[in-house]
């Protein structure tokens, strides 16, 4: 493609994106007193907003209301009162008018995680909840600080983890049902699109689901893949349908993150000089991982006046229990549609209890994250 080409290609869409954050984007002042309307999903009377008055916020919101049944909702109401913290600001709502505004693909999810967690804490079910459907709002703010404190908090949102946790499960899984691979394929792609629907969008999902979907298309139809090219095409793709994004930490943490395995960890010669293969990989594992945190350091000092220090070493520990945490869950999920998650589930909770207490020991480690 030649010069002017890309040029004329980069003023177009920035000309769409510009128009179209202009009239998307909620821009008014809301006060104590103001009646709006917004879209939600209320959880145990919370929830984040989805939209406020037919747009989008710019910033992270979220509300409070009484006497709601949970589900999907379009809440018409007057503000109460407003607090506002680190991760954003929330309003109390006086509800005067309420529709149902239901996702029947999350509300099976949903159904199913409390199946699974019912014998368990109202934490576990939280817990998978936001890692499993993206909904980190239900968190306590203190395991979320623990988390932001031990550079671990990409954890509490879908990302490319779940995406490849999602394909490889499912592939391994009809391939021992000896299932042609063009089909395992085409099922795969079928069903991540489902589980995208139910979990409903995000930046972070939004872009996972675009580069894995490429990487299922291209197996497909025998094409290759080109993770630069779906990298800018899912950017691009993400800006121009949901302008707004572009104030969002979830979305700069995504792709900031897969840009700096795409385009500098790749170029960076790798470990070999050892002849065990395992102390290779975990080395070129610790390289990769510095890189990410060394690229995601402006985002953490713009967004929470923070630098991350040695957060590569909690990194090391807590992502492959969070991995693993992840695999298992949605394994259950999927055992739970026969009535056999009494299988798995124990050791859901027994993972997520692991976790949880190396987040809470490493974030006693002073100087993980340097607070400015």
């Amino acid at each position: 493609m030649k010069k002017t080409e890309i040029g004329a290609l980069i003023i177009i869409f920035a000309s769409i994106f510009f128009f179209r954050l202009y009239w998307t984007t909620f821009k008014e002042r809301i006060e104590v007193g103001d009646i709006i309307e917004l879209t939600g999903r209320v959880d145990a009377g919370r929830g984040k907003i989805e939209s406020i008055n037919g747009k989008y916020p710019a910033k992270n919101m979220y509300f409070t209301v009484n006497k709601i049944e949970d589900g999907e909702k379009i809440i018409l109401g007057e503000v109460q009162k407003i607090n506002y913290s680190k991760w954003g600001v929330q309003y109390k709502i006086e509800v005067e008018e309420v529709k149902n505004k239901e996702n029947i693909l999350k509300s099976f999810f949903i159904k199913k995680i409390k199946k699974i967690s019912e014998d368990y804490s109202f934490n576990l079910e939280h817990f998978l909840r936001a890692t499993v459907l993206g909904e980190g709002h239900l968190l306590d703010e203190e395991i979320k600080e623990k988390f932001r404190y031990t550079g671990t908090v990409h954890l509490l949102v879908i990302s490319g983890l779940h995406i490849g946790v999602i394909i490889a499960g499912i592939s391994i899984f009809l391939l021992k049902l000896n299932i042609q691979k063009r089909k395992r394929y085409i099922i795969a792609f079928f069903i991540l699109t489902l589980y995208v629907i139910s979990i409903g969008k995000s930046p972070s999902i939004f872009r996972a689901y675009i580069m894995g979907s490429i990487y299922l298309l291209g197996n497909i139809l025998y094409e290759k893949v080109n993770s630069k090219k779906s990298f800018v095409l899912a950017f691009c793709c993400s800006l121009l349908i949901f302008p707004t994004w572009i104030y969002s930490i979830s979305f700069w943490m995504s792709y900031v993150a897969v840009f700096s395995i795409i385009f500098i960890y790749e170029k960076i010669p790798k470990i070999k000089r050892y002849k065990n293969k395992y102390l290779n990989k975990i080395l070129n594992t610790l390289l990769m991982t510095l890189t990410i945190q060394l690229c995601m350091t402006p985002i953490f000092f713009i967004y929470f006046n923070t630098i991350p220090l040695f957060s590569i070493f909690s990194n090391l520990i807590i992502i492959p229990i969070a991995s693993t945490f992840i695999m298992i869950s949605f394994i259950t999920i999927f055992l739970s549609n026969f009535y056999l998650e009494f299988l798995t589930s124990s050791l859901v909770n027994y993972i997520y209890i692991l976790l949880i207490k190396s987040v809470e020991l490493m974030s006693e480690i002073p100087y993980l994250t340097l607070e400015l």
